[in-house]
């Protein structure tokens, strides 16, 4: 078993338990958002402790959109599919997705200050995954020119 295929494995075991806790979260969202808005926020309006129960399954619902193509693309490098356009596409459906979860975050950011840090580290991955998404597609470019010459 070579070191990479550990490390693939165990990132898949991560990708799984990470999608596990969301679904709790689903599960327990309303008594979640309300221990938020009540406690930490303190806020008391039922308008907006709806809002926050809102942007918080949206989040949610943001959170598997990045972690069912972070499985598919960890399920193609087991394969040896690293530079592929189908992880190019995957990488951008994760960064779309980290965008839609900052812009939810900033929404939630008027309701609870904690959202705006939310949507800081949101940005930041999004950032962070396009980075790795440009240099994939690099690869593939300099890769599928290598093809070509010989």
């Amino acid at each position: 078993m070579r070191y990479d295929d550990v490390i693939l494995r165990w990132a898949k075991i991560a990708t799984i338990l990470f999608t596990a806790m969301a679904v709790v979260a689903d599960v327990f969202g309303v008594v979640i958002t309300k221990y938020i808005a009540y406690c930490w926020a303190e806020v008391f309006d039922i308008r907006l402790v709806i809002a926050l129960i809102v942007v918080f399954y949206l989040g949610t619902v943001g959170g598997y959109l990045v972690l069912i193509p972070l499985y598919k693309m960890l399920h193609n490098m087991s394969k040896d599919k690293v530079f592929d356009r189908e992880n190019t596409k995957l990488m951008t459906i994760i960064t779309a997705s980290l965008v839609g979860i900052a812009l939810d975050c900033i929404v939630g950011g008027f309701i609870w200050n904690g959202c705006w840090i939310l949507s800081v580290v949101a940005l930041f991955m999004a950032l962070v995954v396009l980075s790795i998404r440009v240099v994939f597609a690099k690869a593939i470019t300099m890769k599928e020119e290598m093809d070509l010459t010989i």
